[in-house]
């Protein structure tokens, strides 16, 4: 955000820090400990484990014996790679962090991105699940009684992959359509794929499958194809059950064409919008598969806060 006044700038960090102090309180009275990531990942480890995100977003610097290193585009990834290989049986961890990521974007050249977020590692999956999006829920309450949480398990759209005998390469397009919204591209690809009926029904409607969990849920089922698409819906639904229990049924949509840019995510899945923004605030989800990259899989959920529109929205209504 430029300023053209120094009073208006120092008003906007003053913002910042309330909004910081505010979720910080919020951590730390859920049992979470601060953690400082490393600005620094390997490019080569960075870029096999994550396929998604594109070579030319990450800002690339070489370090002092030649390596090519990056400046951090994730904080998650961070955190896990330096976790994992030390991690010990029937460890629990509630870590919270402040610190940034960094992208190359056209416009704007080198982009800082402010985020707060959380990481729950080694508790049992819906515990930590239904502990974690209430949280996500009571940041975003306390802001604005208005919010929206979107809802998916990405164990819908992985299941029902599964069922295609296609090279991973196709599956990622596809992925990547379905992430985009685009419709009408996905429905030709599956043609040119030939996919049996049955499937092409299934990606035919999944951006239809969106709503109230009631609605989706009846719909979804007509459309699933094996036990790990169920699972998926199952989990929603027990989730929706702690949802209505606190009085945020109103707040909560399931949108089970939901796609996240990084993809590393195994069941859970959200976003979290306030109504003077059409970006999403917060956005997680479980990624248990994900910790086993790095030497041992072990339960792990989360979420990160994009500070910068959520101070901006604060900064312009006063």
């Amino acid at each position: 955000m430029q300023f053209l006044r120094i009073e208006d700038e120092i008003g906007y960090l003053k913002k910042r820090y309330e909004i910081k102090k505010k979720i910080e309180d919020m951590f730390l009275n859920e049992g979470y400990v601060q953690i400082e990531p490393s600005i620094f990942e390997d490019f080569d480890i960075f870029e096999h484990v994550n396929k998604w995100l594109k070579k030319e977003s990450m800002v690339k610097v070489i370090g002092g014996s030649s390596d090519v290193l990056i400046l951090r585009p994730d904080i998650t990834t961070n955190i896990i790679r330096n976790l994992i290989p030390r991690w010990q049986e029937g460890f629990k961890l509630k870590l919270f962090y402040n610190s940034s990521i960094y992208r190359n974007q056209e416009i704007v050249n080198i982009r800082e991105v402010r985020q707060m977020g959380i990481e729950y590692l080694g508790e049992d999956s819906l515990k930590a699940d239904k502990e974690v999006v209430l949280l996500a829920l009571k940041i975003l309450d306390s802001f604005d009684s208005r919010f929206i949480l979107e809802m998916s398990n990405s164990k819908y759209i992985n299941g029902l992959l599964k069922e295609m005998d296609i090279e991973e390469n196709h599956k990622r397009h596809i992925k990547d359509l379905i992430y985009r919204k685009n419709r009408q591209e996905l429905v030709s690809y599956m043609g040119i794929l030939n996919v049996p009926k049955s499937i092409y029904d299934t990606l035919a409607s999944i951006t239809d499958l969106q709503g109230k969990i009631e609605t989706v849920e009846v719909k979804a089922k007509l459309y699933y194809l094996n036990d790990e698409m169920m699972e998926a819906l199952d989990e929603i639904k027990a989730i929706s059950k702690l949802i209505e229990e606190k009085g945020y049924k109103s707040n909560v949509q399931v949108d089970m064409s939901l796609i996240t840019e990084l993809d590393y995510y195994d069941g859970l899945i959200f976003k979290g919008y306030l109504p003077q923004s059409y970006k999403s605030i917060i956005s997680g989800g479980r990624y248990d598969s994900f910790t086993g990259i790095f030497g041992k899989e072990v339960p792990a959920i989360g979420f990160s806060i994009d500070m910068d529109e959520l101070t901006e929205i604060n900064y312009e209504e006063g």
